[in-house]
């Protein structure tokens, strides 16, 4: 499960690579990308996390193995004119227990890695003038592995509902909105909510956490080329915690959270060849 300060980085990220371009990209990309998030230390918090980082970047868009598309790394099984199915991966940053009181003297959150299939139905396509917009239902089934011991945190089951307006005359200038809602099972959940007997105290009383539903997230973005060779991008993230599975949990604080980032790309190399479509 990716922290709320990262879950912008689903609507950014593919956004800066992807392989279905009105206009086609090149098969190999490099540069330099450097970023700012701020949003809730972990879902449904009431503390803030901010988070930067400058890094170079490199992008490979193969016919079944990619690199830095769609996000991250991906395998692609199986692919047509309707459905796509790949193995996918992602990460959240980690939170420290400090800097977040309603967590105090319990365990950090660690940097969190996924890795799981992930099932794209491309369910309509519209074609306006110079746009054209494309709208997919994403089935993503994740597991979720602490970094720091290689300790499984759970699973995580994502479904989403994603529409893309691409401009056929300029690449990489497009809009973005989402709809995804979370499920994670108890063990996933226990990791966010659970508050065990060493961990409780007078405002923080024992909880056990249950596995179901986590929140549903509302996302917009929007990418933009400054020039050839930069490219912006901006986004938010409404979070929409009502309802959940653990709203009874001390460590559960708000029913509405906020997210919100921008992505800065400078791409000094692109091949001459060009991706597949």
């Amino acid at each position: 499960m990716r922290a709320s300060v990262l879950c912008l980085l689903a609507i950014l990220l593919p956004m800066v690579a992807s392989a279905e371009e009105v206009l086609r990209d090149p098969l190999w990309e490099a540069g330099f990308v450097t970023a700012a998030f701020s949003g809730p230390s972990y879902p449904a918090a009431d503390d803030e996390t901010a988070a930067a980082f400058l890094s170079p970047y490199i992008i490979y868009r193969g016919d079944v193995f990619s690199v830095g598309d769609e996000g991250a790394l991906r395998a692609l099984a199986f692919a047509n004119d309707t459905l796509e199915l790949d193995l996918s991966l992602g990460a959240s940053l980690p939170a420290n227990s400090e800097d977040d009181a309603d967590r105090e003297g319990m365990e950090d959150l660690d940097f969190l890695f996924e890795i799981g299939p992930q099932l794209i139905w491309h369910a309509g396509q519209n074609t306006f003038k110079n746009w054209q917009g494309i709208f997919d239902i994403k089935l993503r089934a994740r597991s979720v592995i602490s970094l720091a011991d290689f300790d499984s945190r759970g699973y995580l089951f994502e479904p989403s509902f994603v529409y893309e307006l691409k401009s056929k005359t300029r690449r990489n200038l497009s809009w973005q909105a989402d709809v995804e809602m979370l499920f994670g099972n108890d063990r996933l959940n226990r990791y966010f909510y659970q508050v065990g007997d060493m961990a409780a105290t007078d405002t923080r009383p024992q909880y056990d956490a249950e596995a179901g539903y986590m929140g549903t997230e509302i996302g917009f973005g929007l990418s933009y080329p400054v020039n050839d060779n930069l490219r912006l991008f901006v986004g938010g993230n409404v979070e929409l915690y009502d309802g959940a599975a653990n709203q009874d949990s001390p460590l559960f604080k708000q029913d509405v959270g906020y997210s919100g980032g921008m992505v800065l790309v400078y791409t000094f190399f692109e091949s001459q060849a060009k991706a597949p479509r």
